[in-house]
């Protein structure tokens, strides 16, 4: 009888621990999260093959938190997933994305013409206007 007493006891306390979590499969992939959106330019063009897009997470302070190049292009508008850190992340500090939109050669032609704020860890997508970085010259 007092063997059943402990089994049952034991049995009892082993009921009662919490199951095991399980362990993420790297740190990383625990704390990496994306903020995701559409890039469009505000003039309907097409930049040639090669064109490229990089976004950029920032904090109020100006530092970047994220960066992120986007290459073969189809568009516009041009979908992107920026990874971030989490933990990188301070509930204190205000963010905002920021891209701009090269062509093959490197040229600058378009951009964001201000920060667009953003929520780290919102799923709601973000869009990006981009404006002509560079003004044609103007006969007189």
């Amino acid at each position: 009888m007092r063997q059943l007493t402990s089994i049952l006891l034991l049995a009892g306390l082993a009921a009662c621990q919490s199951a095991p979590r399980p362990k993420p499969s790297s740190p990383q992939a625990a704390a990496e999260t994306a903020i995701r959106g559409q890039a469009t330019c505000l003039e309907r063009i097409r930049l040639a093959d090669g064109a490229s897009l990089e976004v950029q997470l920032i904090d109020d302070q100006g530092t970047t938190v994220a960066r992120r190049a986007f290459e073969g292009l189809r568009g516009p508008p041009y979908d992107f997933a920026l990874p971030y850190d989490a933990a990188k992340i301070e509930a204190a500090h205000r963010y905002a994305l920021r891209a701009t939109l090269r062509s093959a050669a490197g040229h600058l032609e378009f951009a964001t013409d201000a920060r667009v704020p953003v929520e780290p860890g919102s799923t709601q997508r973000v869009e990006l206007p981009l404006v002509r970085a560079t003004t044609p010259a103007t006969s007189h």
